[in-house]
């Protein structure tokens, strides 16, 4: 008996079938699954049986056209819905994607502003009026000089600031630590305290009962960027936290040191910031490193 031919686009169009009829799937969503299956069988070139081969080979060049994690695994989402389906249904005898597993999301490495650039944004603030000028130099401060998450910032209240040294914030999770502030932080926020007592938070909105927003933080950054002449798109809360986290880990600081004024739960995710201070560590190495060439030069 004459094995049955299989028609990989009649499959496809059951697919979108049972996706539309029994998953109520979204429009989009099912437009996405079309149009990533249909690359798929191109890719394998109508072959009358798919194995995990393919699949593989697929996905070897998925990774040398170099496409973003999150894609690849939208991509092998939908291979694998594909060819469950058409499993269950008695359609194909074996499932090709049985052992392919998911990519690792990769994590960017954080943009880092340099210390000039930094010291840009800090004296950009003198284009603003007075009282901007004294809560956006307060809100650097913080964000740069005690590394807070903008959510930390803005719901600050003016209670969190205790003593001359240490500022008390509500993190994620309502995990409490305790931040070092840095600098002369106290004395800009008597200052802007002065300009704003009628609120119990340290950055209030137009009505004083209520912080600002995140948006509105991230639009004030952006403002002072573009008076210091920076690409504005480079700017934003957690660049500065970033870059609070790598500047003082270039300067000597211990990792479990930043990991608890980050207010991060877990060693890896400070551990980030290594890697962007991997010059700083190179230079470590030369220069105390007892088999480096200028230790040797020494003897």
């Amino acid at each position: 008996m004459k094995k049955k031919t299989i028609l990989w686009p009649n499959l496809l169009e059951l697919f979108v079938e049972y996706l539309n009829s029994e998953r109520n799937a979204a429009k989009n969503t099912v437009q996405s699954y079309v149009l990533d299956l249909e690359d798929f069988l191109r890719e394998v070139d109508g072959k009358e049986r798919i194995e995990e081969e393919n699949v593989q080979d697929y996905l070897s060049r998925l990774n040398r056209k170099q496409l973003k994690t999150t894609t690849i695994q939208r991509k092998l989402s939908a291979l694998k819905q594909f060819f469950r389906f058409l499993q269950q249904e008695e359609l194909i005898e074996d499932d090709p994607m049985q052992f392919i597993h998911q990519p690792k999301h990769r994590k960017p490495l954080p943009k880092v502003l340099s210390e000039e650039n930094v010291k840009r944004l800090q004296r950009a603030t003198k284009e603003l009026e007075y009282d901007d000028r004294v809560r956006v130099d307060l809100m650097l401060d913080l964000l740069y000089g005690s590394g807070l998450r903008v959510s930390e910032l803005i719901s600050l209240r003016w209670h969190s600031l205790q003593d001359e040294n240490f500022i008390r914030i509500l993190g994620k999770g309502n995990r409490e630590r305790i931040v070092p502030l840095a600098g002369n932080v106290l004395t800009r926020a008597r200052e802007w305290k002065g300009i704003c007592e009628k609120s119990s938070w340290v950055f209030p909105s137009i009505d004083p009962s209520k912080h600002l927003t995140r948006q509105r933080v991230f639009q004030i950054l952006k403002e002072v960027a573009a008076f210091s002449g920076m690409d504005t798109k480079k700017i934003s809360p957690h660049v500065l936290r970033h870059a609070f986290a790598t500047h003082i880990l270039d300067n000597g600081a211990d990792l479990l040191s930043v990991k608890k004024m980050l207010g991060h739960q877990s060693i890896s995710t400070t551990e980030i910031y290594t890697h962007v201070s991997q010059k700083k560590l190179k230079e470590v190495v030369k220069r105390y490193h007892p088999l480096s060439g200028e230790n040797l030069n020494r003897l």
